[in-house]
């Protein structure tokens, strides 16, 4: 399988309001007209199935929602080796799945040799049976959409 070098990758469940904001986004950034090179991947709740994205890769933005200590709505953008989680986890399963547990694990494994990982966290507002996004999330998703799409196309025309 020939995968570009670059891969966005939403995060979440779509089925839980907020939870589902990467999703959201990557299907937001499917639509958009951009330069080619960039798989755009709807992840859902995968645990370490995650593992493979990182074959063949030089770069993956990771999109997902969390506890970023920002309000609702408004995202950071990261590296893993800027943040700690705080999240305890025992398990690396898709109902404890930790995205900064998880990069640290695949680091660990090897698998994230020679790939430059950002993630775009987005503060969730609500998390409830919902396929609709919170007022606030839906507020904030057009900027970090922006901001991601001119990262992706700043990187593939100096590339």
């Amino acid at each position: 399988m020939i995968r570009n070098k670059t891969a966005v990758i939403g995060l979440g469940n779509y089925l839980l309001a907020d939870e589902g904001v990467g999703m959201h986004a990557v299907e937001i950034l499917r639509k958009r007209d951009y330069s080619g090179g960039v798989d755009f991947v709807d992840a859902g709740t995968p645990g370490m199935n995650l593992l493979h994205q990182f074959e063949q890769r030089e770069r993956i933005i990771f999109i997902d929602s969390g506890e970023c200590g920002l309000k609702p709505g408004k995202y950071a953008r990261f590296k893993p080796e800027e943040v700690v989680s705080l999240k305890k986890t025992k398990n690396y399963s898709l109902h404890e799945f930790d995205l900064i547990s998880f990069i640290e694990k695949a680091d660990e494994l090897g698998a994230t040799k020679n790939t430059n990982i950002i993630v775009y966290c987005m503060q969730a507002g609500e998390i409830k049976m919902s396929r609709e996004l919170s007022s606030d999330v839906q507020k904030g998703l057009p900027g970090m959409v922006d901001e991601i799409f001119s990262e992706i196309e700043g990187e593939l025309t100096n590339a």
